[in-house]
Order: C-alpha cells, then sequence, then structure tokens
C-alpha cells in the first residue's frame, strides 16, 4: 500500500513537476529547430548580398562585352584599362584572333593559342546557345570549366555586323577581378556590419576580404558559390558573433532559463510535499496523541471509580484499609489532575497565552520541597531516588509552578520508561554561569536519531519494547523546553539505547543579584 506522503509526492510530481519537465524537453528539442531557423535567416542574408555581388559581376561583364561590340573599338586600350582581363579572344568560323595583355614569346603564344582552340571546339554547344541567345536579343555570359594557367574563362557572344556572330572568350585573372572589380561593391554591402570573404574552393584559402586589418577574429561558416565563378565562394558572417555563436549564446541562455524554472519548480514541489508530509505526520501524531490521552485518563479514573465505589457500599470495614483505599483514590486523582494541567499548558503554550510568574528561589529547596510530596507515588511504583543537592547552589529567578511542573514530567518520563532497574538520581551541580539539575535513570535510554526529536510535540520514543507498552501523550517534553525557553535555560539530554537516560535543566544564575 502507497503510504499518504508519497503518494501525494507522485499526485504533486504528475500534476506540478511532470508537465515543466515535459515542456522543458520540448523546448530543448525545439532549440535545433530554432537554430536552423537563425541558420536560414544568415543564409537568406548571404544569397541576398551574394545575388547583388553577382550581379554586379555580371554587369561588369556585360560593359565589357558591350564596349566589344562598338564599332572601332580599342581591344589594347580595354586590357589596358581593366587589370583583370589577361586576354581576350575572338572567334568565328574562318578567324581565331587572340590579344594578350603583355607581350609574350611566339611560342607561349601558340601554345595558349591551341589551348584556347580546344576549350573552343569542347564547347563548341555552349558557344552556339550564347549565339543563340544573342540573336533572340539577350546576351549571355557563361563560365568555361577549364583551367588555363590558373586563369577563369568567361564566354558570351557578340554581333560582327547585322548577319555574323562571333564568340568572345575573356581570359580573366579571377582574384584580381574579385579584390578590383568586385571589392568596391562588397565594402559598400558589408559597412560595418559584416565581415565579407572570397574564396578559393581549392584549399579554402581566402583570396579577398572587407576587413584587412581587424582585432576580431573571424570565423566565417555560412558560405556560396559565386554565378560565374563556380570554383570561388562568397562568405559572410556578422561582426562581433558569428551565427555557431549566436546560436550558442541563445541555446545556453534557454537552456540555463529552463533549468532555473525546473529547478525552481522542483523546489517549490518539494516544499508543498515536505510541508504536506509534516501536516500528516502532525494529524498522526494529534490521532496518537488524543488516544494516548484517552487511555491515560481512562486508567485514573477507573481505579478512583473502582475504589470510591468500593467505600460507597461499605464493603471496607477496616479503617487501616479504608486509608489505604482514600491514598489511592488521591493519587490517582492528583495524577488526572497533573495530566489534565499538561493538557491545558501546552493549549496555552500552543495558543501563546501562557504566562510565567518569576519570582527568587532556590532550585535545591524546590526539588526538596516537591519529593516530598511527590516521594509517596514513587515508593508505591517501587522506585528508589537517590539525591545529590548542592547546598551551595546560589538562587535562581523562576517561575515555581512551572519549574515543579518541568520536573515532575521528567520524573514521570524516568519512572514510564524504567524496566527492570528501578533507580532514579537527582542532582545538583555548577556548570558555568547555570545552575542545573540532573534526572537520571537505568530506562530503555534513546537511541541517537531520536535525540533531536524528543522535545517535540506529540513524539513518543518509538524504540525498545517497552517504548510500545509505555502510554503518554507526547507533549511533555515539549512543554519542558519551552518552560526552559521562558527561563533563559536550556534542556539538555544524554541517553544510550539500552543503558538510561539523563535530562538536565540548567537555569541562568546572572539574572540574580
Amino acid at each position: 500500500m502507497i503510504k499518504p506522503g508519497l503518494k501525494i509526492g507522485l499526485i504533486l510530481s504528475a500534476i506540478l513537476v511532470l508537465p515543466s519537465l515535459f515542456f522543458s524537453a520540448y523546448e530543448i528539442g525545439n532549440l535545433n529547430q530554432n537554430e536552423q531557423v537563425i541558420d536560414s535567416i544568415y543564409l537568406s542574408q548571404l544569397e541576398s548580398i551574394l545575388f547583388s555581388v553577382n550581379q554586379y559581376s555580371n554587369d561588369v561583364l556585360s560593359g565589357w562585352a558591350n564596349q566589344l561590340e562598338k564599332e572601332g573599338a580599342n581591344l589594347e586600350e580595354i586590357l589596358e584599362k581593366n587589370y583583370s582581363i589577361d586576354a581576350i579572344c575572338l572567334v568565328d568560323s574562318n578567324n581565331f584572333q587572340l590579344f594578350p595583355k603583355e607581350k609574350i614569346p611566339d611560342d607561349s603564344l601558340k601554345i595558349l593559342g591551341n589551348k584556347l582552340d580546344e576549350v573552343y571546339q569542347d564547347n563548341l554547344t555552349k558557344l552556339e546557345s550564347l549565339q543563340r541567345y544573342l540573336k533572340s536579343g539577350y546576351q549571355k555570359i557563361e563560365f568555361i570549366d577549364c583551367d588555363i594557367y590558373g586563369k577563369s574563362i568567361c564566354a558570351f557572344a557578340s554581333l560582327i555586323d547585322s548577319s555574323k556572330v562571333r564568340s568572345v572568350f575573356l581570359l580573366l585573372n579571377t582574384n584580381k577581378f574579385i579584390s578590383e572589380n568586385l571589392g568596391p561593391k562588397i565594402q559598400g554591402i558589408a559597412q560595418d556590419r559584416f565581415f565579407i570573404s572570397a574564396f578559393k574552393k581549392d584549399g579554402n584559402k581566402e583570396i579577398y576580404s572587407n576587413v584587412v586589418h581587424e582585432d576580431e577574429e573571424k570565423n566565417i561558416q555560412q558560405k556560396k558559390d559565386f554565378w560565374l565563378f563556380p570554383d570561388y565562394q562568397l562568405g559572410i558572417q556578422m561582426k562581433g558573433n558569428t551565427v555557431e555563436d549566436l546560436v550558442r549564446k541563445r541555446t545556453r541562455t534557454n537552456v540555463i532559463l529552463l533549468l532555473i524554472m525546473d529547478v525552481i519548480l522542483l523546489l517549490a514541489a518539494w516544499f508543498v510535499y515536505r510541508n504536506i508530509r509534516q501536516q500528516i505526520r502532525l494529524t498522526q501524531l494529534k490521532s496518537d496523541f488524543i488516544s494516548n490521552v484517552s487511555h491515560e485518563i481512562r486508567t485514573p479514573l477507573a481505579l478512583i471509580n473502582m475504589y470510591s465505589e468500593t467505600l460507597e457500599m461499605g464493603r471496607i470495614s477496616n479503617e487501616e484499609k479504608k486509608h489505604e483505599y482514600y491514598k489511592v483514590i488521591n493519587t490517582e486523582a492528583n495524577r488526572l489532575s497533573r495530566m489534565v494541567n499538561n493538557i491545558l499548558n501546552f493549549n496555552k503554550i500552543e495558543s501563546g497565552r501562557r504566562e510565567y510568574h518569576f519570582t527568587k528561589g532556590n532550585l535545591k529547596e524546590e526539588v526538596e520541597s516537591l519529593l516530598e510530596n511527590y516521594r509517596q507515588h514513587l515508593d508505591k511504583k517501587g522506585f528508589q531516588i537517590d539525591m545529590f543537592l548542592d547546598a551551595n547552589l546560589p538562587d535562581i529567578k523562576m517561575d515555581k509552578e512551572a519549574v515543579s511542573e518541568a520536573i515532575i514530567n521528567l520524573i514521570d518520563n524516568a519512572m514510564k520508561y524504567s524496566n527492570n532497574i528501578k533507580y532514579i538520581r537527582i542532582e545538583t551541580e555548577m556548570k558555568e554561569t547555570f545552575a542545573c539539575l540532573k534526572i537520571t535513570d537505568h530506562g530503555i535510554g534513546i537511541a541517537s536519531a531520536d535525540l533531536s526529536l524528543v522535545f517535540d510535540k506529540f513524539f513518543r520514543v518509538s524504540s525498545g519494547d517497552l517504548a510500545y507498552k509505555a502510554k503518554g501523550s507526547g507533549i511533555g517534553l515539549s512543554i519542558v523546553k519551552h518552560i526552559m525557553d521562558a527561563h533563559n535555560g536550556k534542556v539538555e539530554v544524554e541517553s544510550k539505547l539500552g543503558e538510561g537516560s539523563c535530562f538536565s535543566l540548567c537555569f541562568p544564575i546572572h539574572q540574580i543579584k
């Protein structure tokens, strides 16, 4: 059977903690999706920038193509003004003309011409498509996939006259084209918000960056291919943070917040569970208290009723026997009165209405007076009492009635939890600035785990066979603790299971001048 406290804990977990944990797991699972959203935003930005740069690249090449179509175009002047063009090659069905920027030896020029002729033959289909585009009114520029001395080749069609079309190859130094022709455009786009760099795929070498000297370390991860130069990529990174930095920071923040929320909910659930468990325990203790008090009260009432009925019916003629019955009735009535007073005093303590009236008194004299009236009860129970009272004990400030109540509670406990050895030792002594009364028994003792709990209300020692047989209300020691707190004193306990216990009441003496 599930205990009530555990059942409540499971219900709290189901109602409060589990939904929050499921929500946290769901949110953490969504972080990856959110990261992808952030990543897609950067990719969209990169694609937008790349579109602008590629469009500009196409515009530059289109401008060169328009210059070449002009009648009487000066190829040498075009080559001189545009540093990134290394050579121009004009090709039609009858002629193959090569114009290098710099004068090169005839044998090298011949080798270059042969290579370009091979490129022309290998790409006839693509070149014919470019010519058809031009005839339909649209000039398209294509990248030719080849590598001649590390240069890129861009091809387009050009009109010779209204009826003739030729193909044009631009042999480009791609690195120079990106840095000199595209650099200003990239600078304008990047401004102070982005790192934008161009990379060659082979070796991922950076060939251009909008920032040459920058204290902030670059770690560009988002890259896309150039349209016209597939062997090159354009990369982007926000200054100050990479996409990974932003995602990592956002993920860390979200995870920390979720964990804090879960911890707070768990602590709240634990706090509620702990309080409910305490209330359940207190309710159970109160139930046990009522049961124990009922039994405690029933015993003296039964004895009083039995002896009084016997006397009333005149069954006892012996005066000595009558006197003994009267003493029993008186003893049990006093015992009942003490129990009722304990309950009433406990109620006053719980409601904060108990009042103390302090006067100067002597602890030795108080103990002697108390035991003189209580010895008959002790003798009847068969207890041997040894007293070692210090005659030089100084006076203290006390509420005599309350102190007597505390002492009687401790003596009652010593009697109640004694087994075969019915011996109680009562002594007084000075301990630093305290006048102390010690009450020692040789009873069942108290387990070390229970020592810190014996002064809690309704708590009863549960170890040992006698603990289950001995009845009690469970409020006596809590009343003793309250009385000692009211006297600014302290109550201490030393005990070993199976060997007995020693309770000490220590009263401060510095209050008496």
